[in-house]
């Protein structure tokens, strides 16, 4: 006996997310990780194509992040954001 599964769209839309999201990170994705414009230009600089949206590849962000020179400049970024009150001190 043979048994199929079938998934519906929604399904195969969250499917499809999950293994973009596991590959790429957005703008909106650096934005939430507290990257700034400048910082994107300046550590990453322009984005590849990833389907229909411009995105950078997760491990050259995560390279990125991990250089003593990004967590120096995140550092300031976020007492900067706690001092203007736009990010918990818990953070």
């Amino acid at each position: 006996m043979t048994v199929r599964v079938y998934y519906n769209a929604a399904d195969a839309r969250a499917r499809a997310s999950s293994m973009w999201h596991a590959e790429w990170i957005s703008k909106t994705g650096l934005k939430s990780r507290l990257w700034t414009e400048k910082a994107i230009n300046e550590y990453l600089g322009a984005p590849l194509d990833a389907g229909p949206i411009k995105a950078w590849k997760r491990k050259d962000v995560e390279k990125a992040e991990s250089t003593p020179t990004f967590k120096a400049w995140l550092e300031k970024r976020r007492a900067w954001l706690i001092a203007k009150g736009k990010l918990p001190v818990d953070t």
